[in-house]
């Protein structure tokens, strides 16, 4: 997430609102992410999603979690079908505090 918030950096989220999350940074649980440097299922990433009609209503066909990384070896982490389920989101990223 180096492009937007540097390393090492402290962070200040508001609690999962709801509603649209289209292009913003969110913290996310996931138990099939692992971070590789901590191993935790937690991820900070820009999120998208693709959505379809249903008769409910919509529903999530998939999701990507973008990194904003200058760094090539984070990849997008795709999510489908019972993945989405599985996904929480803790917070969205409002700014990097100045301390």
């Amino acid at each position: 997430m180096n492009k937007k918030i540097e390393n090492g950096s402290w962070c200040l989220f508001k609690k999962n609102p709801g509603g649209t999350r289209e292009g913003k940074i969110v913290l996310v649980e996931h138990f099939n992410i692992q971070d590789s440097d901590f191993g935790a299922g937690y991820t900070l990433k820009s999120y998208h999603s693709e959505k379809i009609k249903t008769d409910e209503g919509w529903e999530h066909k998939s999701i990507t979690l973008k990194p904003l990384s200058y760094d090539s070896a984070y990849e997008s982490i795709e999510l489908e079908d019972n993945e989405i389920e599985e996904l929480k989101v803790i917070g969205e990223f409002i700014t990097v505090l100045d301390l």
